[in-house]
């Protein structure tokens, strides 16, 4: 092999590994950032939110839900609870649930503003309620305490995901029913 052949080789063997280094840079940098982005992500999660703040106006609520991780929601004992999780804080709304009482009278059947009820379960969509924020409710039960029925409601979930994603203008993925703990 000739001197100018053997050079040639070299150049091409220098060429490869100049290449080969540049791609390792780049694979390095990547992971480099990906290892960032993790330790970040782990940053967040160990430093949760450690204040909690319950507003009552929904409006202001809808202000401080954007840019959000997290929203929550639930329904307990008539209560509706949503919380939004920011990375340091923790935004909450109540709200009672309609309170509807239905008395029996002598004849046994229920009138509710001049409605004849005489079987309840079978017509509790007309008792749907709906919270001032405009959520819309379902009639669940009736709790009987002596001569009075008192509505208990539910939420429908997919329902609530939705009308939340709406009102907070967040992906409903981010959504769930539950609640937090501090």
């Amino acid at each position: 092999m000739s001197n100018a052949d053997k050079v040639e080789v070299m150049d091409f063997l220098i060429n490869v590994l100049k290449d080969h280094e540049k791609s390792l840079d780049t694979l390095i940098s990547r992971t480099e950032d990906i290892l960032k982005d993790n330790l970040n992500t782990q940053q967040k999660v160990q430093n949760a939110p450690k204040l909690k703040i319950e507003l009552k106006n929904w409006v202001d609520f809808c202000d401080r839900a954007l840019n959000s991780e997290l929203v929550c929601f639930d329904l307990i004992d008539n209560k509706f609870y949503c919380d939004v999780i920011t990375e340091t804080k923790v935004y909450q709304y109540t709200e009672e649930t309609p309170e509807v009482t239905l008395e029996l009278e002598n004849n046994n059947n229920i009138v509710l503003s001049g409605l004849e009820m005489s079987n309840l379960e079978e017509r509790t969509s007309l008792l749907n309620g709906k919270l001032s924020i405009g959520l819309e409710l379902n009639a669940k039960k009736f709790k009987n305490t002596g001569d009075k029925h008192k509505i208990q409601y539910s939420l429908d979930a997919l329902y609530t995901k939705n009308w939340l994603s709406r009102e907070l203008s967040i992906n409903r993925d981010f959504i769930v029913q539950g609640n937090i703990s501090l």
